[in-house]
């Protein structure tokens, strides 16, 4: 691949669900001017269609971010595929569609930049009727080459668990939030699961815990700081990456 987003100089501008404060959020658009202005990660999110395509999108249903309603687990993909993932945000953006994981993982194949893939509770079948979402990422993963460059997360513990079960290779994401366990236990999983890092929300960070964590021998990835005084705190808090819906705001204060 010749690089390595993993070793990127810290802070990490990680360009949340794209250039996402000025682009509509989770599609080509967005990524692609995340890659234009040099951001060092992208974050998106998945999650299943009801023929188990691998939806590119953060709710889980159609309503805010498309011209169409429902709930994605209850649609198949060409109706998701065929919505206007753009015009919430403008109207200039029109046309926009809800991409899949396969095209953004292959249009960012010659890019320099990292991809860390949210999967969604939504997306985590207790007992998979068919092959689990996890296998056809690490399925995928190994016969691209993109366990290299490619971070995977989730709040659903449960399907990092599957991740690890199924490979050694892939770097995990601890996720951390209202819904889950406290990041003592996300340590203890950590260990367990010998995860990359430890994904935190900012209402619940501080510089004690950041340095506990790292010293812990985890990266600690903050989110979603967009205001200036928001990413100068976090930046000053020494975390190891940020996610933002403004990355060049925040490449801006790094140089």
């Amino acid at each position: 691949m010749g690089f390595d987003p993993f070793s990127f100089p810290k802070p990490w501008v990680i360009a949340h669900r794209g250039d996402s404060g000025t682009y509509p959020e989770n599609t080509l658009l967005s990524f692609r001017k995340a890659v234009e202005i040099k951001a060092d990660w992208i974050e998106l999110d998945i999650t299943y269609s009801s023929d188990n395509q691998i939806v590119v999108i953060h709710d889980d249903s159609l309503d805010r971010t498309t011209d169409k309603k429902g709930e994605i687990r209850l649609l198949p993909y060409n109706l998701i595929r065929n919505s206007d993932a753009g015009s919430w945000k403008d109207p200039k953006f029109k046309g926009e569609p809800v991409p899949n994981l396969w095209e953004v993982w292959e249009f960012l194949k010659d890019k320099e930049i990292g991809l860390n893939v949210e999967i969604k509770s939504t997306a985590y079948e207790e007992i998979p009727i068919e092959a689990a979402i996890e296998q056809e990422l690490v399925d995928y993963a190994k016969k691209n080459s993109l366990f290299s460059r490619t971070l995977f997360s989730s709040f659903c513990w449960d399907s990092l668990v599957r991740l690890r079960e199924l490979s050694v290779e892939p770097k995990l994401g601890i996720l951390i939030g209202d819904e889950t366990s406290s990041w003592e236990d996300a340590l203890e999983l950590g260990f367990r699961l010998n995860a990359f890092s430890l994904n935190l929300s900012m209402a619940n960070l501080n510089s004690e815990i950041v340095s506990k964590i790292q010293g812990e021998g985890f990266k600690v990835l903050v989110y979603t700081l967009n205001t200036e005084e928001e990413l100068k705190k976090g930046i000053d808090m020494g975390v190891d990456g940020i996610f933002t819906n403004f990355p060049t705001r925040m490449r801006s204060l790094l140089t």
